[in-house]
Order: structure tokens, then C-alpha cells, then sequence
């Protein structure tokens, strides 16, 4: 039975997994408004996985998405992929312990945390290993500015998501 079980967790996570990178792709074929400015709809999934308090699985699923993502552009282990990947877990991360610690948090402003912790990380993480001088922190407006507009509608797309899919319903599901 065990067995069982694990496979089918494994079938949960490579499913979750599997929809980020999807999202993470499609969004490769949207232009973007300034070349660090990403709306972040592979975020979606995890925000919905926090949001459901499936908070191993969405540390996991930020993870997987931002190494795998790598592998197939060709970015993996450049400085491209090491702002995805911190941005990703740090945020994922932040977003957990708001979520924990604010239980009234909307899934709006769960977003709004993520997009500006990711938007943050990334910018500092330029700043240790891009551009070595303290100029950089002049974009700290501007990403104040995207992190609440990407993370609006990042949150608003999760919103969506989360009440027409039960997370908690489809694992119980699988693992059934």
C-alpha cells in the first residue's frame, strides 16, 4: 500500500510540475514589457499549492520548474538561472511564512508577496553578481510598481484557477 501511495504523490508532483512548466513556456511566447518584467504565470501553480497548504509540494514545483525550465532554454547555470531559481524558492518561501503567520491573506495579496520577493531577490542577486555597484537599488520603484501589477494578475489567474480546481480534492483523488 505504501508503494501505492508513494507513486502516486510522485503522479501529484510531476503533475503539478508539469503545469508550471506549461505555464512557464506559454509565457516564453508573450513579449514582455521591459526584459526583466515577467507577469510569472508559472508562479500560479505555486501559489495555489501555498494557498492549499501544500507547502512542501510548492517549494518543490518552484524548484523543479525553475531547474527544468533551465535545462530545456540552455540557461542552467547562468546568471539567468540562478536569479530564477533564488527568486523562486525565496519567494515561495516568504509566501509560505506570510500565509502560516496571516491566515485572513487573500490569494491576491499571497501574490502580491511572492512577486515582490521574487522581483527583490532577483534584483539584488544582480547586484552580488552582475553589476557591482549600488546603482542598481534605483529600480527599487519600478519594482515595487511591477511587483504589484504582476502580482495583481498573477493572483487574479490563481483566483481563477483555485475555485474551479480543488487542489486538496484532486490529491485525495490520486491518492485514492
Amino acid at each position: 500500500m505504501k508503494i501505492k501511495r508513494n507513486k502516486n504523490y510522485t503522479f501529484f508532483l510531476a503533475l503539478m510540475t508539469a503545469f508550471a512548466l506549461s505555464l512557464y513556456f506559454f509565457e516564453m511566447l508573450i513579449p514582455q514589457p521591459l526584459p526583466f518584467i515577467k507577469v510569472g504565470l508559472s508562479n500560479i501553480v505555486v501559489l495555489v499549492l501555498v494557498f492549499s497548504q501544500f507547502y512542501k509540494e510548492a517549494l518543490f514545483v518552484a524548484f523543479a520548474k525553475s531547474f527544468v525550465g533551465a535545462l530545456v532554454t540552455g540557461t542552467i547555470i547562468s546568471p539567468t538561472f540562478i536569479l530564477s531559481l533564488s527568486g523562486a524558492c525565496l519567494s515561495c518561501g516568504f509566501m509560505i511564512v506570510f500565509y502560516k503567520s496571516l491566515k485572513s491573506l487573500t490569494i491576491f495579496g499571497l501574490s502580491i508577496v511572492g512577486a515582490f520577493v521574487h522581483l527583490m531577490t532577483q534584483l539584488v542577486m544582480v547586484r552580488l553578481i552582475l553589476i557591482k555597484t549600488n546603482n542598481i537599488f534605483s529600480l527599487y520603484p519600478l519594482i515595487v510598481i511591477s511587483a504589484i501589477i504582476t502580482g495583481f494578475i498573477t493572483g487574479w489567474l490563481a483566483y481563477i484557477f483555485s475555485t474551479n480546481v480543488n487542489l486538496r480534492s484532486v490529491y485525495v483523488k490520486i491518492n485514492n
